[in-house]
């Protein structure tokens, strides 16, 4: 029995292709012009005869056109369209047929975007990954701001410097008395830099936290300065007038061409060394056992706010000292002050933290919070937090810092065994790529997945996922 071809898509592509009208081709061809378009909207097919007389008119290949080149097109349609995220767009086969053999360009188009999506997805799977197991982003590929590169360079070169923390070690055996480390600085800045500290009323000095007067050679420090944050700022006067040479080398290794931006990094590393030489690598490590990652202790033994004790933490954290750890601050908006990388967290790229986290519990300001948060990937860490205020704001209300350290569940649970019962909380990277369902902390949609706002249904947030 005869095959019928239907094949009046690709006859009016190749009229089309000709410039020819319907008129002329059913002349050029013998056939009724209603005949023609009968043949164009496939409610007649393609005879052997017209097939033959096309070939001989217009010298093309005949299987141009009988070959059933929908096929193809439609066995990837139907891949397409069984993809879960279309599941609320089922389309029949007769209507895969009918867009494969009419509209074959719109088909391939539909295929490939869809191919490339499910690339992306795969690449963001292994971006993900590659940066989990690495515990370090990608290079910034275009930091503008003087401040962003030096940024930059500490996240990607890491909190552990050994050369920094050598010398910490070497002039904390020298500070005396070792039990207060305020009187321990000022001696050690007068005996050692000829630089004598003074203590200055709120009035003479009320936004200001400290000021070097280079000609005096005087440290002068608000009466407004809590006594917690006061040796920090000796050590950082130690760190600026004393140890210059190390500073300048440090600096002069990140490789930063700009001015400013040296001249941040140059600070960053003297904020690095001033917290080293108040909480020093072999006492604070052994403290941190004995007081199982008591951040309230530990400050108060160091002198030293706890988010800067998270950041001594993290920075002797190489496996040896104390296990691998991550942190970060962020103000009171969300916006990152500071962050360092490791123990495998994959922070977020863009957009903001996972509500989730104990970051942003409503607590009172140095109330920690202990809590054991887990990844859609099964990954878990133990993580503490805390809330704490920055420097005054005269005539408004002091800044709130919020900071959070963490380690892999199975480098910490030591550490963990005199911690509070812990909640555990499943969280995201970040909305944008968290496909966790029924999330009431979610803030945005993510983007693989569509959102399933109903008309009849309030779900626990604004973006409701397709299950």
């Amino acid at each position: 029995m005869e095959r019928k071809i239907f094949a009046g898509a690709r006859l009016k592509r190749l009229r089309q292709r000709l410039g020819r009208s319907q008129t002329q081709m059913a002349a050029d061809l013998g056939l009724s012009a209603s005949y023609l378009n009968l043949i164009e909207r496939n409610q007649r097919p393609l005879t052997v005869q017209v097939l033959l007389k096309l070939s001989r008119v217009y010298g093309i290949d005949v299987t141009e056109i009988s070959r059933e080149e929908g096929q193809g097109a439609f066995e990837a349609l139907k891949e397409v369209f069984s993809d879960p995220l279309l599941a609320g767009e089922i389309a029949s086969p007769a209507e895969l047929h009918d867009m494969a053999e009419t509209a074959p360009n719109a088909a391939r188009g539909v295929t490939r975007l869809h191919q490339a999506w499910r690339e992306a997805l795969m690449r963001l799977a292994d971006l993900s990954h590659r940066m989990a197991e690495s515990g370090k982003a990608p290079p910034e590929t275009a930091a503008r701001l003087p401040f962003d590169r030096a940024v930059s360079y500490f996240e990607q070169s890491g909190p552990h410097y050994p050369e920094l923390e050598a010398a910490a070690e070497e002039l904390a055996e020298q500070l005396s008395p070792r039990d207060d480390s305020s009187q321990a600085l000022k001696s050690h800045l007068r005996d050692a830099c000829g630089i004598d500290v003074r203590i200055l009323p709120g009035h003479v000095m009320p936004v200001e936290q400290c000021r070097f007067d280079r000609h005096s050679q005087r440290l002068f420090i608000s009466e407004r300065v809590p006594l917690l944050d006061r040796p920090f700022l000796l050590a950082r006067q130690v760190a600026l007038s004393g140890h210059r040479d190390l500073l300048e080398r440090l600096t002069g290794a990140a490789g930063l061409m700009e001015t400013e931006a040296a001249r941040i990094c140059r600070i960053g590393f003297a904020t690095r060394l001033a917290e080293a030489i108040l909480a020093p690598a072999g006492r604070l490590a052994a403290a941190a056992r004995e007081l199982r990652l008591d951040l309230i202790r530990l400050s108060a033994r160091f002198q030293l706010r706890p988010s800067r004790i998270m950041a001594r933490i993290a920075a002797i954290g190489d496996g040896r000292e104390m296990p691998a750890a991550f942190t970060i601050v962020l103000d009171a908006s969300g916006g990152t002050l500071s962050r360092s990388q490791g123990a495998g967290f994959p922070f977020p790229r863009f957009g903001p933290l996972c509500a989730r986290l104990p970051l942003f519990d409503e607590v009172s300001p140095g109330q920690p919070v202990h809590a054991e948060i887990v990844l859609p990937d099964e990954r878990a860490f133990l993580v503490v937090a805390i809330a704490e205020h920055g420097a005054w704001s005269p005539g408004l209300p002091a800044p709130r810092r919020l900071a959070l350290i963490g380690w892999r569940r199975e480098d910490a649970a030591g550490f963990a065994a005199g911690w509070p019962a812990l909640s555990v909380r499943p969280i995201g990277v970040t909305c944008r790529l968290c496909e966790r369902l029924d999330c009431a902390h979610r803030v945005h949609p993510p983007v693989a997945v569509p959102a399933a706002l109903l008309d009849s249904v309030v779900g626990p947030s604004d973006y409701e996922l397709a299950g």
